[in-house]
């Protein structure tokens, strides 16, 4: 995925990502040829060109939204 280029031409980050909050599993799972499989808490749903460009800007943080986490 590339960054946004108006991103890195000077434009601000205004909109937060959104992230899916995962379920990992207690039970160790395996991929391809064996492999464990390196299972994630979150993930990019939307936004994952603003993520890219937040780090060629040298980002450490930015806004993000948990969309499926209940309350």
């Amino acid at each position: 995925m590339t960054p946004l280029p108006e991103l890195l031409n000077g434009e601000e980050l205004e909109n937060p990502i959104e992230v899916r909050k995962h379920t990992i599993s207690p039970v160790e799972r395996k991929g391809v040829g064996g492999v464990t499989y390196a299972e994630k808490e979150y993930s990019v749903f939307r936004g994952s060109q603003r993520v890219q460009a937040a780090l060629k800007l040298g980002y450490t943080h930015i806004e993000g939204v948990i969309i499926n986490e209940r309350i």
